[in-house]
């Protein structure tokens, strides 16, 4: 996750895994981030799980990552196929968002 003169963004902005994977987020410049996932795009069978895997986290979103180096990482064990949207919500409105397509 990045901000800086060239704007903020998650890298890359694309993301492709596979069902037991697990994505590891890192604050590298730029914060507060965090990482939200677009609750529309998450399959409603798929909350609860998506949920059970988010550490520290509540209604699909981490906690704010305020400094560099900070990490935070999401399993995604038993989570379908699929395409997740992801965004910063702190950086939203400047185009921070990502996908994540399970395959």
């Amino acid at each position: 996750m990045v901000g800086d003169d060239k704007g903020y963004r998650f890298e890359p902005a694309t993301l492709t895994a596979a069902p037991g994977d697990g994505i590891k987020f890192v604050m590298v410049s730029g914060g507060p981030h965090n990482v939200a996932f677009d609750a529309a795009t998450i399959p409603e069978a798929v909350k609860a799980q998506l949920q059970a895997n988010m550490p520290n986290s509540a209604d699909f979103s981490s906690p704010m990552m305020m400094n560099a180096n900070e990490a935070w990482t999401v399993s995604l064990g038993n989570i379908a196929a699929g395409t997740y949207g992801i965004i910063c919500t702190p950086h939203l409105a400047m185009g921070m968002k990502m996908e994540l397509i399970v395959k």
